[in-house]
This record gives C-alpha cells, structure tokens and sequence, in this order.
C-alpha cells in the first residue's frame, strides 16, 4: 500500500465533499440553516450529540491505539498510530490486510474539541443527501444509528471504497477500502467496535 496514493485519494474525496458542501451552503442564507436544524429532527439528534460530546474528555493516545483489534473480519492490523491535539482532539490510524485487499481507518475522537466536527460531518452528510440523485455512486445511508456517507466512485478505475460514519455515538471513522467492494467494506466496519 502507498500511503502516497491513499493520501491523494482521501484528498480528493475531501475536495469533493468540501465542495459539494460549500456550493450546497453557499446558496443559502444561515437564517434558513438555522430554521432547519431547528425543525429537523435529524439535526437537532446531531446538536445533542455535540452538546453531550463537548462534555467528555479526549482518549488519550495508549487508550486509543488499544481500543483496534488484531483482526477484524480476516483482516490483520499491519499498524496503528494515535495522536493527542488540545486544539483538535484525540485522533488514530489503522490499517488492516488480507490479501491483496486492505482497509484503512482514521478515526477522529469527538470528544471535547473534537465535537464540533462530528457535528460538522455529520449536518453535511444531511445537505448532500438533500441532493443526491438516484444512480449517483455517492450515497447518504443510515448505519449505525446515523446518516453515513457511502462513495464506490473510485470503485470502478482504481479498486478504491470508502465510508465515512460515526462509530460508537463518539468517534468519526473514514474508511477506506483498497481492492474491496463498498458491501465488503461494509461487513467489515460491521465488526469494528471502538
């Protein structure tokens, strides 16, 4: 695996959902932002989760790198990497193999600091749902108990899935499959628990 190439992946995949958002944003007054989290019950579950979040404490890093199984699904850890940022929060990094075939995972923590882009993540994935298109490879699904992004866009040229959630009401998950369908990718986020 390159990391290079993960990198570049995981960028653009970020461009693009920072773009979407901002055009979906910018055409909207935040008077009509607010009145809709005011009045949308999945928005208003996402404040009260920050509210909640911000009164937790970060995990610090020796908790966070344990809390990653050996295997998960078949799949070894090959590494695993944790951080602690007072202007960010705690955050990690996971990578698991079996074959040919690997999933990486950043996993912010949402507490504290980090609340805020839980929350942030989280009412994007709700505006780009309110424009999504059937056949688009980019979907907003609930898993988890949460509106999750799903992208199989890279899936065709370049082998590459990701899904983008909140796992355990607390920590915000990038996963990104190399040489594994979205489905797979899928069952394999269903065995994680951090």
């Amino acid at each position: 695996m390159k990391f290079t190439y993960w990198g570049k992946g995981l960028l653009a995949g970020a461009m693009v959902l920072a773009v979407s958002t901002n055009s979906v944003l910018a055409n909207e007054p935040s008077s009509v932002l607010i009145e809709k989290t005011q009045n949308d019950p999945d928005s208003l579950k996402i404040e009260n989760l920050a509210k909640e979040l911000k009164k937790l404490k970060p995990i610090v890093k020796a908790d966070f790198k344990a809390k990653f199984k050996k295997e998960v699904a078949g799949f070894t850890l090959t590494e695993v990497t944790a951080f602690e940022d007072k202007e960010t929060g705690s955050y990690a990094t996971a990578n698991y193999k079996k074959g040919d075939k690997n999933v990486y995972l950043m996993v912010t923590d949402g507490a504290g600091v980090g609340a805020e882009a839980v929350k942030t993540s989280l009412l994007n994935y709700l505006e780009i749902k309110s424009i999504e298109e059937p056949g688009d490879k980019t979907n907003i699904k609930p898993y988890k108990g949460w509106q999750v992004l799903f992208d199989s866009s890279m899936y065709e040229s370049d082998d590459m899935t990701s899904i983008q959630y909140l796992e355990g009401n607390r920590f915000s998950v990038i996963a990104s499959g190399n040489m594994i369908s979205i489905t797979d990718l899928k069952a394999f986020l269903d065995n994680i628990s951090l």
